[in-house]
């Protein structure tokens, strides 16, 4: 590259660019601040992906009366993270799965927004059926962890708010998490199988 400046002295004397640090830290509302490793934003993704799978299995094997009735991804269509189906009690059960809560205020409404909609699209699909609708905060084993500042932000879905210990409780699946701990060294020991 030919021209008469000096890039690096303008980077170098550059305001922003000298009071520029890196953050490292874990947002403590995150899941990821639950794990030991490092992770790059990619594997946190990739964690939360991974945990909404592997929840999906303990509670089909921890609870045999639930059917997993997720659909395939459709194009134009609000993707349900878990859906699953009770035929003894003619019961719904949907859950989208958040690794942090603590989102911006657009963000939260929009969250709200897609479980309220997908909420009124399941009763309509299954009228016959009662549908429960969960917000599922994975960073935390329990709703009452969640801080109220965190909660407030989801007003509109306030009730369905919840951790992992009370989806589990309503799913009807036999594990509770006794403490912090507990539910790090399972999230932890998920983290080792999928980046080692």
């Amino acid at each position: 590259m030919t021209t008469s400046f000096n890039l690096t002295h303008i980077i170098d004397n550059n305001d922003y660019v000298k009071n520029c640090t890196s953050n490292k830290s874990k947002e403590t509302h995150s899941l990821s601040s639950l794990i030991d490793r490092d992770l790059s934003q990619s594997d946190c993704i990739k964690l939360g992906t991974g945990l909404e799978k592997v929840v999906k299995d303990i509670v089909l094997a921890a609870n045999p009366a639930l059917t997993n009735i997720k659909p395939k991804n459709e194009k134009g269509k609000k993707e349900r993270d878990h859906l699953f189906f009770d035929a003894e009690t003619k019961t719904i059960f949907y859950a989208e799965l958040k690794s942090n809560l603590n989102l911006d205020t657009e963000k939260c409404r929009s969250t709200s927004a897609k479980c309220v909609q997908i909420l009124a699209e399941l009763q309509a699909e299954y009228p016959d059926c009662k549908v429960e609708m969960f917000l599922l905060g994975v960073r935390y084993f329990e709703r009452s962890l969640i801080p109220k500042i965190i909660g407030n932000k989801y007003q509109e879905i306030d009730a369905n708010l919840v951790g992992m210990n009370d989806y589990f409780a309503a799913l009807k699946v036999p594990i509770t998490f006794s403490g912090e701990p507990e539910y790090k060294e399972f999230l932890n020991y998920l983290a080792d199988k999928m980046f080692t």
